[in-house]
């Protein structure tokens, strides 16, 4: 019976990810004839070669692309376990974004329980659009961030948290209340946030499976400056559920559903790819647990 090593199967998962021996070796801080050595081990319990030269390079075999997928699982899971047991050291400096929807409704419960969770880990806030976060998160001026519906970018890991439904909001007293379509919504001001941003896509994208286009845009940058023009009756918008019933409106503002209804939004939690998994799955973990203690993701 064979009994692969972890060292073993990342020593041939990276050498088929880079192609290289050497490159493979330098990955995971090694001598390349460590590597070479665990390859050779790897390679003589298995049935079939899963590694052949190409050129100057390492390409997989037809059988090696089938190890490669359960080399994929297995480090995987075992990532998670390394994870389950490594939470108490997360600590250390953390930039942390957080998209400005989820943050007014969650971030005010986030931040104590990862403060209980991870005593020694020093997140440092930074709340806006999900496309500016995602931008910064490539940059590399965050660690780690709550997304909305993001683009989708190269070198991105994104990890589902879940959907959070979206409504129309108006001032109270406006007259609206629920089932208008795109062409009676069209001729009303429209507060949304610019372009690209996950709002401005879900309003354009509503109007435009309606035939229509929306009314006059009032652009704001904020979707807490938005919900402050609606509530002064300026004009309606596209929100999260959750973040209207957190806003202190004082009864100014009303919600309702159109026909057809707003597209719910999906949230995931985003690092680089070449992050620490462990340290992202633990944050994660406290994520979940704050938000299903507030049931932030049943339907609105």
């Amino acid at each position: 019976m064979s009994r692969f090593s972890i060292a073993q199967l990342e020593a041939f998962y990276w050498t088929a990810e880079l192609g290289s021996v050497q490159k493979a070796a330098e990955k995971l801080n090694i001598a390349q004839p460590t590597l070479s050595l665990r390859l050779r081990q790897l390679e003589s319990d298995l049935s079939s070669p899963v590694l052949e030269r190409a050129g100057r390079g390492i390409r997989l075999t037809r059988e090696g692309h089938t190890f490669l997928r359960h080399t994929q699982l297995v480090l995987a899971a075992h990532r998670e376990l390394q994870a389950s047991s490594l939470v108490a050291e997360v600590s250390g400096a953390l930039r942390f974004g957080v998209a400005e929807g989820f943050a007014v409704a969650c971030l005010p419960r986030i931040i104590p329980a990862l403060r209980e969770a991870f005593p020694l880990l020093r997140p440092e806030w930074t709340v806006g659009t999900s496309t500016g976060l995602e931008q910064n998160l490539i940059d590399g001026r965050l660690d780690i961030a709550i997304l909305v519906d993001p683009i989708g970018q190269r070198d991105i890991r994104l990890s589902s948290l879940g959907i959070q439904g979206n409504v129309w909001a108006a001032a109270a007293g406006s007259g609206l209340r629920g089932g208008e379509t795109p062409g009676e919504l069209a001729r009303l001001t429209i507060i949304t946030t610019p372009p690209p941003t996950p709002m401005y896509r879900l309003t354009t994208s509503w109007f435009a499976d309606g035939q229509e286009q929306p009314g006059p845009l009032c652009i704001c940058s904020s979707l807490n400056a938005s919900l402050q023009l609606v509530s002064a009756g300026i004009g309606i918008g596209a929100f999260p559920a959750r973040m209207v019933e957190a806003f202190p409106s004082g009864g100014t503002i009303t919600t309702f559903q159109s026909d057809p209804p707003l597209q719910a939004g999906r949230v995931y939690v985003a690092d680089r790819a070449d992050s620490d998994h462990a340290r992202t799955a633990a944050v994660i973990r406290v994520l979940e647990t704050v938000t299903r203690e507030m049931d932030y993701f049943s339907d609105p």
